[in-house]
């Protein structure tokens, strides 16, 4: 029905209504995406902003919490107050206490106990957890509104509203202008073609309404006319061009990088190009010189190659005028490899010779092979991958290891490869993806006979590239890093102790002697747990081993993270802790050894039990300029140690020679 009502309309209005119509919608459908887009994008960047917001201030709220400092966490909170979307925060221990608040709610908006109400606006909240060494602490809670994101919609569409209909006047001005400019011409082509059919083309010319295109097109006709009293004259250029075409056949042929042989049945050479001159220095004749020319043979011109019954193969082709497949012939002199084919001439049954000098390309093909077999000796495992993740081809070490998988889905990572937008950039930009990772397939857990038997590997992506510079495939090698592993293993226990796997005695004393080399100060602290052979005695030695377990973690979570925690033996322990400003030492050290000892006595249960144990503490200050050796001074925090032990256990003792910033 819309069809019919269409085409019975007028020229005129064909042209002005599609043309108004899709230039107004496309305006409205432009509009309506752009606001819709900017929205959900607005939307997207506040929420992800103000997650990461929230997560940067819990991260350094831990301190406050731990300490109970308000004024602290007001500090680190007032950030969010650089962002105008958020309007308040608050944040609460884990027993939901509140420990501080951030307001900065509008007007129509109120605190309801813990929660916030508005009349108007929009918004949503952000809790995100305050943990320290994988405790939870507290919650930190984010509101932000969403009122500018609303505001700026609404003037989006606002601002589109008003375009879409200033554009809507200027497509039906603009369609009226082009039927002005179409239909017009047409008319007045359709009278002069009327006049044309009526008067006869031989009498009269068509005329010319108005001097545009279509004006030019009825000029033309008017000369197509006039061509036609001319044929005669134009047969007779006909032939010209027809020899100039040879001529041009010829050049083509001259400049051909491949050599061409016009043979006869006799085998005598007609016609040959210069390339095939180069290719054959036999040949000393130019093709004007036809009388000699012809008493060239082609055999003549082939002695040097072999094999022979390849030649012999060339001959019986020229001579039964058949096609003679590409075949490669060797030079006895030179060694050059060419490529010769033959195809039939229609006519007197000559024949067309190609040869072609393929040495390099012989050349190329030899490097492939050796690749290959290069590839394929390859000890490492390694596979070829399409852009469309389809394995191409894979060496023998990856067969013999993994086995002849035809899926990638065959071959499961322990860590699967996250391959988000910024790993795709970095592996575009280095050329290559390296990470470690653990690798196995059925046949490799087979071949192992456990079910979950895992190679650890060093797995490595390298791109492939063509002429253009885009990625066709993909290089992933497998080396396997089980002694890598292993050494590393061994490194380890070396350096660690088994129990607690805190640094050992040797490792210690290294760590320590390389920070006084670099002119580091450092508190040496010694520990000695007071109660652990009782506890050995009463509870038996794996309650005493899972207490020096539990020991260990409450020492490492009470320094910070480049500090030294180090178990000497038994129930001694040796601390390293790099305070970094000497100024405020005294304050920090006594802190932090007071915030030891309350860790060490706070209740231990193991299995039902619990046991009891304190620790006495003996600290040296070892300045960076400080000329004793490491023995002595090591000695000096042993003698204070032994001094809280006689002092009554469960203290600590500074020794007096330490830092001069203390005196």
């Amino acid at each position: 029905m819309i069809l019919q009502w269409f085409s019975a309309l007028p020229l005129r209005k064909k042209v002005i209504y599609p043309i108004w119509t899709l230039l107004t919608l496309s305006t409205m459908i432009l509009g309506a995406s752009v606001a819709h887009f900017m929205g959900v994008t607005h939307s997207a960047n506040l929420y992800t902003r103000t997650s990461i917001l929230a997560q940067g201030i819990a991260s350094n709220l831990s301190g406050a919490l731990i300490f109970n400092d308000q004024q602290t966490g007001l500090d680190q909170m007032n950030a969010l107050s650089f962002d105008p979307e958020v309007i308040a925060a608050r944040v609460e221990h884990i027993n939901s206490e509140p420990f501080a608040k951030l307001d900065n709610l509008p007007e129509n908006c109120s605190w309801h106990e813990r929660n916030i109400q508005c009349s108007h606006s929009v918004f949503f909240a952000i809790t995100h957890p305050i943990t320290l060494d994988n405790e939870h602490l507290g919650n930190l809670t984010v509101w932000a509104s969403k009122d500018s994101m609303f505001e700026q919609r609404n003037q989006i569409l606002t601002i589109f509203l008003i375009t879409t209909v200033i554009f809507s006047l200027l497509a039906l001005f603009f369609a009226h202008r082009v039927h002005r400019l179409i239909a017009t011409p047409l008319l007045s082509m359709f009278n002069s073609m009327q006049t044309v059919i009526k008067k006869g083309v031989t009498e009269q010319r068509l005329h010319i309404v108005h001097p545009d295109e279509i004006g030019k097109l009825t000029h033309c006709f008017n000369e197509m006319l006039d061509n036609l009293s001319q044929r005669d004259s134009q047969l007779t250029l006909a032939f010209q061009r027809l020899e100039d075409k040879t001529h041009y056949i010829n050049q083509v042929l001259d400049s051909l990088d491949q050599g061409l042989l016009v043979v006869s049945p006799n085998k005598k050479v007609i016609y040959h190009n210069p390339a095939a001159r180069l290719l054959l220095p036999q040949i000393q004749l130019n093709n004007d010189e036809m009388t000699s020319l012809n008493q060239q043979h082609i055999e003549n011109l082939l002695s040097d190659f072999e094999p022979i019954n390849r030649l012999t193969l060339l001959r019986e082709c020229i001579e039964t005028h058949q096609r003679l497949e590409p075949t490669t012939l060797r030079h006895q002199g030179t060694g050059q490899q060419y490529q010769i084919s033959t195809y039939p001439i229609a006519g007197e049954n000559n024949s067309l010779v190609h040869i072609e000098d393929i040495s390099q390309r012989y050349l190329i093909e030899q490097r492939q092979r050796m690749a290959e077999m290069i590839f394929d000796q390859n000890p490492s495992s390694v596979i070829v991958v399409t852009r469309k993740m389809v394995i191409e081809t894979k060496n023998n070490a990856f067969i013999q290891t993994f086995g002849n998988i035809t899926n990638l889905d065959q071959l499961h990572l322990r860590q699967p490869i996250e391959l988000n937008t910024s790993v795709l950039k970095q592996v575009l930009k280095v050329g290559y993806l390296k990470l470690q990772t653990d690798v196995t397939s059925q046949f490799f857990s087979r071949k192992h006979g456990n079910k979950s038997h895992w190679l650890p590997c060093l797995l490595t992506i390298k791109l492939i590239k063509n002429g253009d510079n885009k990625v066709e495939s993909f290089v992933i090698s497998l080396n396997d890093q089980t002694q890598v592993k292993e050494l590393q293993r061994l490194n380890f226990e070396a350096n660690h102790d088994g129990l607690t796997q805190l640094a050992n005695r040797q490792n210690a004393y290294k760590q320590l002697l390389n920070a006084h080399k670099k002119q580091k100060s450092v508190y040496l602290i010694f520990l000695d747990l007071d109660g652990f052979k009782a506890v050995n005695d009463t509870y038996g030695h794996q309650c005493g081993d899972d207490l020096l377990k539990i020991i260990s973690q409450r020492l490492t979570n009470n320094v910070f993270e480049n500090d030294l925690v180090a178990r000497l033996s038994g129930d001694e322990f040796l601390l390293g802790l790099y305070l970094t400003n000497p100024r405020v030492a005294t304050q920090e050290i006594n802190a932090i050894l007071q915030r030891i000892l309350n860790a060490i006595s706070y209740p231990i249960h193991i299995n039902g039990a619990i046991p009891y144990v304190s620790a006495s503490i003996g600290a040296y200050y070892w300045s960076g300029n400080d000329q004793t050796p490491l023995e002595e001074a090591l000695e000096k925090a042993d003698k204070a140690m032994y001094h809280a032990k006689l002092s009554g256990k469960n203290r600590y003792h500074i020794a007096k020679e330490i830092n001069p910033f203390l005196v």
